[in-house]
Formats: structure tokens, C-alpha cells, sequence
């Protein structure tokens, strides 16, 4: 499908263009901030069948994409980007936000589109302010550099025991309300992922390994869930990363989050990854930063989070 607005023709991406989203996404990581996002590059190449883009090609290739995820995923709005190439007027992205806006609309008319991007991005900010986009939110990375004789593991809280998930239906299962009811809590959450649309997602992970995934339980029941990834990284061949990490509200303030936490760096440093890394909502409620910060953690990134109303 092509489409054209004015003189800017553009038209849908398919599997083929994968790579050329990888390179603009990459192109635009490293003038914004100094570095490509493997993690978004990952969530690119895995997600291939789940997100709708579009792109305006030049004589050099992909000059600007757009992307909207409208699969179900348990949040209040739509997650989308555009991206233009750098050195080109950021205005060539309009026709694509107009047509990931209307993608949106069609998809569920009453849920908004929301837009990250980098702090340091001035032009990307400023050009989403211009199309009528509100400010909602910031969001950090966070990073501990891992050394393998310095990572150690508390004793558990009285009474509390950790174990690494099963891949089984009753373990999967235990995994998803464990994190879906402890982000109830949590901005944008809205509970409408089932757990096969869940188990769907995690099942297309290009990474996916449960033996980074634990349990904490007390009385043999699970209160909280660690579910870790090992990811490509710039800086190095591969970095740890807590993709989630959920403690439900009966069970906090007993340093269980911590627990989990250090008993993932621990697994992290002993298979030799040396950093790890998490991102985390800045005004989280559950007091998360806190927490993060406590184990050594600090941010390394921010992005500010932008919403679009619906059409």
C-alpha cells in the first residue's frame, strides 16, 4: 500500500524492511544520545508481526518510519514512534503520525497514542509539542555495573523463600497474576491483557530464557516475580536486564524487591555479564526508584513520555 500527502508519498513496511528500521532507529539512537538501543532493536526484529509502520524512502534508503503497536497490551494508550532520519526536517514525519494517529483510531477510537522520546532530543520534542502532543511522563534507565566478587545475596526475610519459575502452565500462569495484579499500581496499567495474549508476547521473545526468572513465596505461595532477559549491548556482547520485577502490595517492605534483585545480578555476574539494567517509570508510586537506588542502581537515561488524544 502506498499512500501520498501533498508530495510525500509513503507506504506500509513489511518483514523486508526490518532492517532498514533497525538502521534508522539506530541513526537517530546515535545523534540523540551517543548510542544505539539494542533493547528497542530487539523489541523491532521481535515484534515484526505485531506492530504496523510505515516509511518514506529516499534516494538513500528509509528517510523516515513510523510504528504503532495496537496489539493488547495492558496499557491506557497505543505505543508508537516516528522516526526521521538525521539532517532531515523533522516535518516529514507528519504524514506518518497522521496515519499511526488514524491506525490508532481504527484499532479503538477512544485510546490515545503515546510517543516516547530521548530528553536530549530537542527537534523530536519541540516537533511533538507543535502536533498537538502533552507531556506526561518521564521514564529512566537504569544501570549497575556487575562484578562477579563483589555481588552477593542476602539470607531471605523470615519465612520467605525464592525459586526460579517453571516453564509449566500452573508456573506461567502463577507469573502473570503475580505481576499483573502488582502493577495494578502502575501508571497507564489497565488490566486488559489476558494471560495468552501475555504468553503470546513472552513466546515471540528472541531471548527468552526462564531460567532468569524467579519466584519469591511465602508459605510456599508467590508475592513477587523477577523475570530477567540477557540482551545484545552496545558496550559489550550481551547485558543483563530485569525486564519486570513485581511484588504484590501485601508483601512490600519486607526487602523481598531487593532480594530478587541481587539474587538476578548474582546470575547475571556468574554467567559473565557486566552491567545490568532496568527502566522505570521516574514518579513510580510503589516507590521503585528508591528501591533500585538502594541496590547500587542509578539512571543512565531518560525519556519523556508524550500523548497524543485520540482522533
Amino acid at each position: 500500500m502506498t499512500a501520498e500527502t501533498g508530495t510525500t508519498a509513503y507506504r506500509l513496511l513489511t518483514a523486508d524492511d526490518v532492517d532498514a528500521l533497525v538502521e534508522l532507529n539506530s541513526l537517530c539512537d546515535i545523534a540523540e544520545s551517543g548510542q544505539p538501543d539494542h533493547e528497542v532493536i530487539t523489541w523491532i526484529r521481535d515484534g515484526a508481526d505485531d506492530y504496523t509502520a510505515y516509511g518514506i524512502f529516499d534516494d538513500h534508503g528509509l528517510a523516515a518510519a513510523a510504528w504503532i503497536d495496537t496489539e493488547p497490551s495492558g496499557h491506557i494508550g497505543f505505543e508508537g514512534d516516528v522516526r526521521v532520519r538525521p539532517g532531515l526536517d523533522k516535518s516529514l514525519g507528519d504524514p506518518l503520525l497522521d496515519a499511526i494517529r488514524a491506525t490508532a483510531a481504527s484499532a479503538d477510537p477512544q485510546r490515545p497514542l503515546h510517543y516516547f522520546a530521548n530528553a536530549s532530543a530537542d527537534r523530536a520534542r519541540a516537533w511533538a509539542e507543535s502536533r498537538g502532543a502533552t507531556l506526561i511522563r518521564h521514564f529512566w534507565r537504569m544501570r549497575i555495573d556487575l562484578d562477579a566478587d563483589a555481588v552477593t545475596v542476602p539470607a531471605p526475610p523470615a519465612g520467605v523463600t525464592v525459586r526460579l519459575v517453571r516453564d509449566d502452565e500452573s508456573d506461567l500462569r502463577e507469573v502473570y497474576r503475580v505481576v499483573d495484579t502488582a502493577f495494578a499500581d502502575h501508571f497507564g496499567h489497565d488490566g486488559s491483557r489476558s494471560y495468552e495474549q501475555w504468553m503470546t508476547s513472552v513466546r515471540k521473545r528472541s531471548h527468552l530464557d526462564l531460567s532468569l526468572w524467579w519466584f519469591a513465596e511465602v508459605d510456599g505461595v508467590p508475592v513477587a516475580a523477577l523475570l530477567g532477559w540477557r540482551l545484545p549491548d552496545h558496550e559489550a556482547e550481551w547485558t543483563g536486564q530485569v525486564g519486570t520485577l513485581g511484588t504484590l502490595r501485601e508483601a512490600r517492605g519486607r526487602g523481598i524487591g531487593s532480594l530478587l534483585l541481587r539474587t538476578a545480578f548474582a546470575e547475571f555476574a556468574a554467567r559473565g555479564l557486566r552491567k545490568a539494567t532496568l527502566g522505570v517509570d521516574a514518579a513510580n508510586p510503589t516507590g521503585a526508584v528508591r528501591l533500585y537506588e538502594s541496590v547500587g542502581m542509578r539512571a543512565e537515561h531518560d525519556w519523556v513520555l508524550y500523548e497524543f488524544p485520540p482522533l
